[in-house]
């Protein structure tokens, strides 16, 4: 089978691949020139591909996720996930908030930028016809204060170290 190429250096099967999609049979196939590959290709060219220039491999840890997927991950129900809008990345020998950044200060239309934990880097494009909103956010984990209370997800607007994210979350 010929991988499909959405720019220079990526492909649709680096947004398509899932364990927990192949271990509950959930099909991860995207239509050619449909919208969500339309949205991945977007993706790539505008903003994936200008950072793997510049900044060296960039890797895909989450792509696309069809509706049940994302429900059964725990995604947001508006995920942009879903429309093939956004993916978490790492890139090889830089730290996320250093990928934040450069995306912030490099890449004109993205839609969202979330520096997540300290771990990797969720971005977007925004829909067709929509314009980019730039929001810039950084994710923590806010520690359980009892035996009741799990850990919970704050989203700190900026793009902040994760300790500078707590401080401000507290």
């Amino acid at each position: 089978m010929q991988r499909i190429q959405l720019s220079k250096n990526f492909y649709l099967d680096e947004f398509t691949r899932s364990q927990v999609a192949a271990r509950h049979g959930i099909n991860m196939r995207v239509a050619e020139n449909g919208v969500i590959h339309h949205n991945l290709r977007r993706l790539c060219v505008t903003v994936l591909q200008p950072l793997r220039d510049a900044l060296g491999p960039v890797h895909i840890t989450s792509g696309y996720r069809p509706p049940k997927l994302n429900r059964l991950i725990g995604g947001s129900s508006n995920s942009q996930h879903q429309f093939g809008q956004a993916a978490d990345i790492i890139v090889s020998g830089q730290t996320p908030l250093d990928v934040a950044l450069w995306i912030k200060y490099n890449i004109k239309d993205f839609d969202q930028l979330i520096h997540e934990f300290g771990r990797w880097v969720h971005v977007s494009v925004s829909g067709l016809n929509s314009d980019p909103r730039r929001q810039q956010l950084t994710a923590v984990k806010i520690p359980k204060l009892t035996m009741i209370r799990k850990p919970r997800t704050v989203y700190v607007p900026g793009l902040l170290s994760v300790d500078e994210a707590l401080g401000r979350a507290a």
